[in-house]
């Protein structure tokens, strides 16, 4: 098993992921260098396999032919560092090359926002008194209460300043609500908001993410949306915002050993 860096993924590489598999917009963005992770395969020039950890969740995606001793030694490895969760659909055969005994497991539903899907202009209006938007800066970034997740998704804001947007609701001086989209892989960007919970059932992620979807829309690109079945308030908040196209799939996790 050997760990490479983006800059030696090979076209070969990058072909042995299925891109029906969940969330594999991130899989992609680690092979672009646009999200952190961990990048392994047997052979950079003629691999037939690859394996890729996406540092900020813990997914570890699979493509090529791998057998239960690599993954066992893969998900062995990456929980010294953290979280290691595995993502599938219902049918999918290679579960049984899984590890015993997750520690974890949720099931998750992704959505898809085609450009132009659905009307925003009733969410592209001033926040509410007392607040305002803002599409973020490096100012903005650095005074993040999201900082460290940020750093810990894309590894340098100047990385993420590059690949991708943000926007977000002020208080104030205070951050309240913040929207992100991901670097742009193949037409589509990954978007994910958080709204600080005293500010929360006002519309605010509504707004948020509606002028950052305009964004990316401006930009070209479609947007793709993840989150928990459970977290009905944020399956609403898709559907409402246009994505569709919902594909549901589980993920089994395993944390880093206590020490």
């Amino acid at each position: 098993m050997r760990e490479i860096t983006p800059a030696q993924v090979s076209p070969e590489l990058a072909s042995l992921l299925d891109l029906s598999m969940p969330t594999g917009i991130r899989a992609l963005a680690v092979l672009a260098g646009g999200n952190t992770g961990r990048i392994f395969t047997d052979d950079p020039g003629r691999p037939q396999w690859a394996m890729i950890w996406e540092a900020d969740d813990g997914t570890l995606y699979r493509g090529g032919r791998i057998d239960r001793r690599i993954l066992f030694d893969a998900v062995a490895l990456l929980r010294q560092e953290g979280v290691v969760a595995l993502g599938f659909r219902d049918g999918n055969t290679d579960t049984e090359l899984f590890p015993p005994d997750p520690q974890a497991g949720a099931e998750c539903l992704e959505f898809d926002r085609p450009i132009g899907s659905s009307d925003l202009s009733p969410y592209l209006v001033e926040p509410p008194a007392g607040y305002s938007i803002r599409k973020m800066d490096r100012v903005l970034l650095e005074h993040s209460p999201k900082n460290e997740e940020i750093l810990n998704r894309y590894g340098s804001l100047d990385n993420f300043l590059e690949k991708g947007f943000a926007v977000c609701i002020l208080h104030g001086e205070d951050i309240v609500c913040e929207a992100y989209a991901d670097m742009d892989i193949l037409g589509m960007r990954e978007i994910g908001v958080r709204t600080q919970e005293a500010h929360r059932r006002q519309g605010l992620a509504t707004l948020t993410c509606a002028n950052l979807i305009n964004l990316c829309e401006q930009a070209g690109s479609r947007t793709y949306w993840d989150c928990a079945r459970l977290n009905a308030g944020s399956v609403s908040l898709a559907r409402k915002l246009g994505f569709h196209n919902e594909k549901a799939y589980k993920l089994l996790a395993w944390f880093k050993p206590l020490s």
